[in-house]
């Protein structure tokens, strides 16, 4: 997990990085960067990010040699940013990269030089293009048959909420494109449609989706799900009265995240966080049910069920017959009047 941590945070320094050369500019230029993305039948996805230099008078520098070799250098924060559309833990993706900041001078670019809401095409762009197995993405989901939901996020608002992706496009080649959404809800749709492509322009960060919600059948594409973060286990489950405690724990080194499941009348679930060889203790504080299913994964893997009734009610106690005190005193006083009684009569008799 250790390794996990640390190729994300490399990521994010380097968008970062990245954030300072595509956004704010370097002092002798700035890149415009516009994105194509390809949904295919087999459940791949070819990303291709688009690149043009440009001075800050908005004169282009595609030949220059060392503005190329510059952004040639930064390919690795071009992949990093292409990665994190798709999945919050890139080092899950399977990817090939197809062109390594390839010069395409068949190919165009939008920008908004001037920040006026009005774009300038410069023709020709470098081109990276990385080709990515949606069957590892955490982003996408099984409706039905082969149909997927598939969200791509917008990874510069991911790291920086004040930038956004200025142009993207979605083409569908082999796959079928069978509803459409975004996020938030109010943010703009796309700016031109077809039958197999939506094209959006953001001209700023209240009109660019964070994230774009895809339904598409991809015949060929099969999950193969998340792999499990940790090894743990159910070390005790206690359900007594609505109150339900599950005990788990890590069994191994690696540290990461487990689910419980708890399915009855309604399902609940907690996500826990297990350091190496750590016992913990989870609480669900009202569980209506006589008897539950206690599951418990990481990742997609199933790694333990329990089954658990409810502790059998306390039985009182049985009650020690002490006699009736009320009947008691009440005999008492009698045997107290009955005898004074008696002693009156006695002596009415000594008398006579």
């Amino acid at each position: 997990m250790r390794n996990t941590f640390a190729f994300i945070l490399l990521i994010l320094v380097s968008l970062l990085a990245l954030h300072g050369n595509y956004s704010n500019g370097q002092p002798s230029y700035w890149i415009a960067l516009n994105f194509k993305v390809t949904f295919n039948g087999d459940g791949t996805v070819v990303v291709e990010a688009k690149l043009h230099p440009f001075t800050v008078e908005g004169k282009s520098l595609l030949g220059d040699k060392s503005v190329e070799s510059r952004i040639k250098n930064e390919s690795a924060q071009t992949l990093g940013y292409i990665l994190l559309m798709f999945s919050d833990n890139p080092r899950l993706l399977s990817f090939r990269v197809l062109a390594d900041m390839e010069k395409r001078y068949g190919e165009s670019v939008l920008c908004d030089v001037a920040g006026t809401g009005k774009m300038t095409k410069f023709d020709g762009a470098y081109v990276y293009s990385v080709l990515v197995y949606l069957n590892t993405s955490n982003y996408v989901s099984l409706i039905n048959d082969s149909v997927y939901l598939v969200k791509v996020r917008d990874s510069f608002t991911s790291t920086d909420p004040r930038s956004w992706i200025d142009v993207i496009e979605f083409t569908f080649n082999g796959s079928d494109l069978l509803g459409l959404d975004w996020e938030p809800k109010f943010a703009q749709g796309p700016t031109s449609r077809s039958l197999k492509s939506l094209l959006w322009i953001n001209y700023n960060e209240q009109e660019a989706p964070d994230m774009y919600i895809f339904e598409v059948k991809m015949p060929g594409l099969k999950l193969v799900g998340e792999p499990p973060e940790v090894k743990a286990t159910i070390k005790e489950v206690v359900l007594e009265g609505t109150q339900l405690r599950v005990t788990v724990q890590n069994l191994e080194s690696p540290s990461g995240y487990v689910y419980i499941v708890v399915k009855g009348t309604n399902t609940q679930a907690r996500k826990v966080y297990l350091f190496s060889r750590e016992v913990k203790e989870v609480v669900f504080p009202y569980v209506t049910d006589r008897n539950v299913t206690v599951l418990l994964y990481s990742g997609d893997k199933l790694l333990e069920n329990r089954i658990v009734e409810a502790a059998a009610e306390p039985s009182l106690p049985a009650l020690r017959k002490y006699p009736n005190v009320n009947g008691v005193f009440i005999t008492i006083i009698a045997i107290v009047i009955f005898t004074v009684f008696a002693i009156w009569l006695a002596r009415r008799g000594i008398k006579k």
